[in-house]
């Protein structure tokens, strides 16, 4: 066992009464799930072991883990991993998902000084050098990263029913329906009573299907899936402003979309304030969530890109890398960076297998984060 790691909270993990349940005061927002499962995060007290009682390498005790997970340790702490991909069970999973920069361009804001929060959390957590989108322009990538394929959408179209056929052109079609009835990343988390959100700044009403101001309907993926739209109560129940968000008591599953000058797009993309909009933004929230008790205890807050500067038009690819930042109490840090090809269905199928749900489409062959996260 990995003793850097081990803090106070050691003892706790290792005895019994600490590890039979998960205890249930972690503020996950699952719904109503077995804490057992849900609850994987550090014990939060217990003492120093004895090592004049007790075997100082004995198992680590993460209570009862699901089918499909056994106990093992991420940085020295207990917790529940897949017995195939060893990707931690987390108890809440944060996504905020920026766009259309690659990360060569990003990387020169960094060095630059343009993005000053960025910097400090790529030398303080880990990062990636070959992270990729799935297509262009944004909805796609949206599409792809919260239901396992693009569904056949091709361009940024509505979500809003009833507006006409697509017939891209560069890219562009804005005036028609791209709406789609797919299972998707929130059908999975119902079915296993895990809460989750998508969270659109600007939004103003729940479930708004119509852009206004900075805020774009595209950016929120959950729109486009028709069995979240109807019944409204659903859609009203999860898809919501981002000022409903709450760090004290998260959904297990959190998406976040800023809106179009702090998501570092921007209204114009080539304006130069777009990256230290988004940059400015990202360090006025990132904080409160990596300083709450539900990331503490075993959370995972991921900050990626949708798509690298070339989207669209005519000749636009998938090549470029973009940014992914990856910070949790169970992964490397201190300015680790992966070099390992990975894109958004790795992405899904790492939030999948955190969470303990299926995999959707793509998802289902891809490889997951599994750098990321020690295995002791």
């Amino acid at each position: 066992m990995n003793r850097r790691a081990l803090p106070y909270y050691a003892l706790c993990a290792l005895l019994a009464a600490c590890g039979s349940s998960g205890g249930d005061d972690n503020n996950n927002g699952d719904g109503g799930a077995d804490a057992s499962i849900d609850n994987q995060g550090p014990p939060k007290d217990g003492g120093t072991k004895d090592t004049a009682t007790a075997d100082a390498d004995a198992a680590p005790t993460c209570g009862t883990c699901p089918t499909g997970y056994t106990c093992g340790t991420a940085n020295g702490i207990p917790v529940c991993r897949s017995t195939t991909t060893a990707i931690p069970l987390f108890t809440n999973v944060y996504v905020i998902l920026m766009e259309n920069t690659s990360l060569s361009t990003l990387q020169a804001a960094i060095t630059a000084g343009n993005a000053p929060n960025l910097k400090t959390w790529q030398a303080a957590y880990a990062t990636a050098s070959d992270y990729h989108g799935v297509a262009h322009p944004s909805t796609p990538n949206y599409i792809a990263l919260t239901s396992g394929s693009t569904q056949g959408i091709g361009c940024d179209c509505q979500a809003k029913p009833g507006q006409g056929t697509c017939a891209p052109v560069l890219d562009f079609c804005f005036t028609c329906s791209c709406n789609v009835g797919v299972t998707n990343l929130g059908d999975q988390l119902d079915t296993v009573s895990k809460t989750w959100m998508d969270f659109g700044e600007t939004m103003g009403a729940p479930c708004n299907l119509t852009d206004n101001g900075n805020y774009a309907v595209r950016h929120n993926p959950f729109l486009f899936y028709n069995d979240i739209q109807t019944p409204a109560s659903r859609c009203d129940a999860h898809v919501v402003d981002f000022s409903n968000f709450n760090t004290a008591s998260p959904a297990a599953f959190n998406f976040i979309a800023p809106n179009l000058v702090d998501d570092m797009h921007n209204p114009d993309p080539a304006d130069s304030t777009n990256i230290p909009n988004g940059d400015k933004w990202l360090g006025a929230q990132v904080p409160a969530i990596l300083q709450s008790t539900a990331y503490t205890n075993g959370g995972l807050l991921v900050i990626v890109w949708d798509e690298d500067d070339a989207s669209g038009g005519i000749g636009g690819t998938t090549d470029d890398p973009i940014g992914l930042w990856v910070m949790s109490p169970y992964a490397k840090s201190s300015g680790y960076v992966s070099a390992t090809q990975a894109n958004h269905y790795s992405l899904l199928a790492t939030f999948e297998d955190g969470l303990s749900v299926g995999r959707l489409g793509s998802a289902a062959t891809a490889s997951p984060l599994t750098d990321f996260f020690p295995t002791n």
